[in-house]
């Protein structure tokens, strides 16, 4: 009777973590950062977009529920392009971010916000708004502190269209 007991136990906690009940970050304030590569996928006011560099990204946020959260942040979008033809991004954003816990430790997590973004390219630079989504996964380490890997995609109106530029990045989460 009593391993039956501790079975449906188990069992009602599992569930709970998997539907985000107590397994997820504390809820509240947090910090975080990543380093990565971008990815210029279309020319940039006529420049090729290719190469590679470091790219990297700030932001804050507050966990309101185990499954919802608000994010703010600066992102570098990198150097790309061959020498005389660099195109170099930057961007300020806002996010609305969706987790959904796999187990207690992993979860999924869902992006979608605005973004304004400047874009430098050797004959000028251009500034706009757009869209911005990504996905990612996120590995909590302790409830304060989570790894994440992600991938986004800013969609800025710039040079009278829309440039796609991707960052994908690794790093950590700090809540308070």
């Amino acid at each position: 009777m009593q391993i039956f007991t501790l079975k449906a136990a188990l069992g009602a906690a599992l569930l709970l973590c998997n539907v985000g009940a107590f397994c997820a970050p504390n809820e509240g304030p947090y910090v975080g950062g990543g380093l990565g590569v971008p990815n210029y996928p279309d020319t940039v006011n006529g420049f090729d977009s290719g190469g590679s560099s470091v790219a990297g990204k700030l932001y804050g946020g507050y966990q309101f529920t185990p499954n919802f959260a608000l994010e703010a942040g600066l992102s570098d979008l990198g150097r790309v392009g061959l020498s005389g033809s660099r195109v170099r991004g930057r961007s300020a954003f806002v996010d609305a971010v969706g987790l959904a816990p796999l187990t207690d430790q992993w979860a999924l997590l869902g992006r979608l916000g605005l973004a304004h973004a400047t874009l430098d390219t050797p004959a000028g630079d251009s500034s706009g708004n757009g869209l911005k989504l990504g996905l990612g996964a996120q590995y909590l380490l302790t409830p304060n502190v989570a790894l994440r890997g992600e991938w986004e995609r800013y969609r800025p109106s710039v040079f009278g269209g829309h440039s796609n530029v991707d960052l994908y990045t690794i790093g950590v989460r700090v809540g308070f």
